[in-house]
């Protein structure tokens, strides 16, 4: 009987494969690390070949460690990373490193749309802000910079493009992913010939488009091999990794937001019209349930922060952890919690990669304000965490004013969730409860859901998840707490305003925002 449903969730620095069971229970896990490159200040490059191979392996792994035979294995259904893109020839093979969503060497470029085109005009057709991390200004810098390798690229595509295609051998991409391009209609659901125009980019180098969930073919044979499936396992095209995370934790209606915690902090708040934003600092977004949308916003370095420090100050923890089998952000997690909150002033503001929300500008900087001779490594712990919160809340605060819904529950997910310190912090910085689903890994979880729906377990996606998704663990806010820290969020905010001039020209003189 084909009991289980396998949810691949390929991120920037993990690959994960998930078995589920009928009922939707994780049954076990494959996962591999994930290379990035940085060949230039501003550059952050992935091998795809890499990506594919260590992906196969995780779906191995866990077929392994499931205990299971691969023709109980009902489908597979995939999602990961967005807006990093790579040009393919014919044969789909990559022509150059894909370029990461994080990656901002068309920063220049984006300021030249700004100009010309417009912010407005691009966010009127998108939902997206004129920023690096959407693939368009990447596809731009390629045909101007590697002439060549546009001219024989046949298409340009992202991460689940390419492991879909790998699995089945069709390669298409869906619409939450295209919506992440800012080449994409948001509201005809078909690419933009408007901004293809503008941005001279050729139409036929993307690929046809598809609705999030599709089923769109089965395993090849050479896929079986690698990953231990059975040919006739039908490969499902889930959709984006943050669209599908919100609904792996139950975004499926008004009121409730997601935070994930992991190389990246998102908010995604529902909305069932597209929710434009006047201040153009939150996207636009299509959710991969059917007529609906999210309003996103992006921190776009926040547990890459925490990871940075790790491996660049917390040998010690890391040595130690190693030691006792023990996972160092545990140890790192107790050192922050022998801080007072509010970190004796230490601030730390998380733009470590330039800025998304509320910015959206290459050339911003993190920012640690308030450094004393008293402060300690376990200060600047704390700070990291309590940073990212405060940022966060700046998000909670604009999602409220575009939904026009106050926001009374946040949910957790991502490695983060398992951290209940930075959950808690999160919990009374924003003043609402707090709740950790039983399944964290959303990404995987959303794209079950969307796997079971295309099998005929679910009527909709909606119904999955609301039938699926189990809370197990509730924080309360400490009013104390909160007031403490509404206080420093006050300062918090207005703190890089003052200064974001005075970073910009630092990222100028260093030269280390691309041109």
């Amino acid at each position: 009987m084909k009991d289980y449903v396998v949810g691949l969730d390929v991120g920037t620095l993990e690959t994960k494969a998930i078995v589920f069971d009928r009922e939707g229970k994780a049954v076990s896990k494959g996962a591999r690390e994930l290379g990035m490159s940085f060949p230039r200040e501003g550059w952050f490059e992935q091998d795809l070949n890499e990506i594919w191979i260590k992906t196969a392996s995780a779906i191995h792994d866990s077929i392994v460690a499931a205990k299971i035979a691969s023709k109980e294995i009902a489908c597979i259904s995939v999602t990961g990373q967005r807006e990093t893109v790579c040009p393919v020839d014919r044969e789909g093979k990559p022509l150059r490193p894909a370029m990461s969503w994080q990656d901002t060497r068309g920063w220049g470029i984006c300021k030249t749309i700004r100009r010309t085109v417009g912010a407005e005009t691009v966010y009127k057709i998108t939902g997206l802000p004129v920023n690096t991390m959407p693939s368009a200004s990447k596809i731009v810098w390629t045909k101007r910079n590697e002439p060549e390798i546009y001219k024989k690229a046949w298409k340009f595509i992202g991460v689940v493009d390419f492991i879909v295609w790998k699995l089945s051998n069709q390669l298409v991409t869906d619409c939450s992913n295209a919506n992440r391009t800012m080449l994409f209609d948001i509201r005809m659901l078909d690419w933009s010939n408007e901004l293809l125009r503008e941005f001279r980019l050729d139409r036929e180098k993307m690929l046809d488009l598809v609705k999030p969930g599709t089923p769109v073919g089965t395993m090849t044979d050479e896929s079986c091999k690698r990953t231990g499936l059975s040919r006739r396992v039908p490969v499902i095209y889930a959709g984006g990794d943050q669209q599908c995370s919100a609904l792996g934790i139950g975004i499926v209606k008004p009121k409730r937001v997601s935070c994930i915690l992991g190389t990246c902090t998102n908010i995604e708040a529902f909305s069932e019209r597209i929710p434009f934003d006047p201040k153009m600092s939150l996207q636009a977004q299509v959710h991969v349930i059917p007529h609906a949308y999210l309003s996103e916003g992006g921190i776009g370095t926040s547990g890459i922060i925490y990871r940075w420090f790790r491996d660049q100050f917390g040998q010690m923890e890391s040595q130690v952890a190693k030691e006792l089998n023990e996972d160092p952000y545990k140890l790192l997690d107790q050192e922050a919690a022998s801080v007072e909150p509010g970190s004796n002033g230490l601030m730390l503001i998380p733009y470590f990669a330039g800025s998304l929300f509320p910015y959206w500008n290459a050339e911003d900087r993190g920012v640690l304000i308030g450094l004393r001779l008293d402060h300690t490594r376990k200060h600047f712990i704390r700070a990291i965490l309590e940073g990212i919160a405060y940022e966060y809340r700046r998000m909670a605060e604009e999602a409220e004013r575009v939904s026009r819904v106050e926001i009374d529950t946040i949910r957790f997910m991502g490695g983060g969730a398992r951290s209940s310190l930075w959950t808690q912090i999160f919990t009374d910085v924003l003043g609402v409860k707090g709740e950790i689903p039983e399944v964290t890994e959303a990404g995987a979880f959303g794209a079950y859901m969307l796997g079971a729906v295309a099998i005929g377990r679910y009527h909709t996606a909606a119904e999955a998840a609301e039938r699926s998704v189990k809370i197990t663990r509730k924080m309360k806010v400490n009013p104390n707490l909160h007031e403490r820290y509404s206080k420093l969020y006050g300062i918090y905010r207005q703190v890089y305003d003052r200064i974001q001039s005075l970073v910009n020209e630092i990222s100028r003189i260093s030269n280390t925002s691309s041109r």
